[in-house]
């Protein structure tokens, strides 16, 4: 068989004390092929790099142990490894090429899933800390995922009418 490349994602769980600039740059430097971090903005970081060999199996032990030299040799210490990713470099071009549609939602549609007001939802999102965060702010306001949305209405006990003023 002949060697091809591979995009590996391999997630960690995120450090108890945020690396340097430096320390975040060599783990980048020692990653094979194209290396890259992303900040998966949960208690997770993911190191995404091009690895070449024979089969699947081959790359994401590649992949496991690429990211654990890289940190160790940054960091000091091996990383918690919480997930890991391996498709084809084509397949990997063919998804960043076209992205799949998320479910997005404003505060118009926010309100209708709830079934309060527009002026309602963005009370909400001042003052409710579990109202989640959106994943963008666009000059016609906020947006959110639909399942953001979903989750926090499933747990939110709306209480109708005005609250007493003391």
């Amino acid at each position: 068989m002949t060697p091809q490349q591979w995009h590996a994602a391999v997630t960690i769980r995120r450090w108890s004390t945020q690396p340097s600039d430096d320390q975040l740059a060599e783990i980048t430097r020692t990653l094979p092929g194209y290396g890259i971090i992303v900040d998966t903005g949960q208690d997770r970081v993911r190191l995404e790099m091009t690895i070449e060999a024979t089969t699947v199996r081959q790359a994401a032990d590649a992949a496991v142990r690429a990211a654990r030299t890289a940190h160790s040799q940054a960091i000091g210490s091996a990383p918690e490894v919480t997930a890991l990713r391996i498709i084809t470099a084509e397949d990997h071009e063919r998804e960043i090429s076209r992205p799949h549609p998320m479910s997005l939602v404003g505060n118009a549609e926010i309100a209708r899933i709830l079934n309060v007001s527009r002026q309602r939802v963005e009370q909400l999102a001042r003052e409710n800390e579990a109202f989640p965060d959106p994943v963008a702010r666009l000059a016609a306001g906020p947006v959110y995922t639909r399942g953001s949305i979903d989750a926090f209405g499933a747990g939110w006990q709306r209480k109708p009418g005005r609250p007493k003023t003391v």
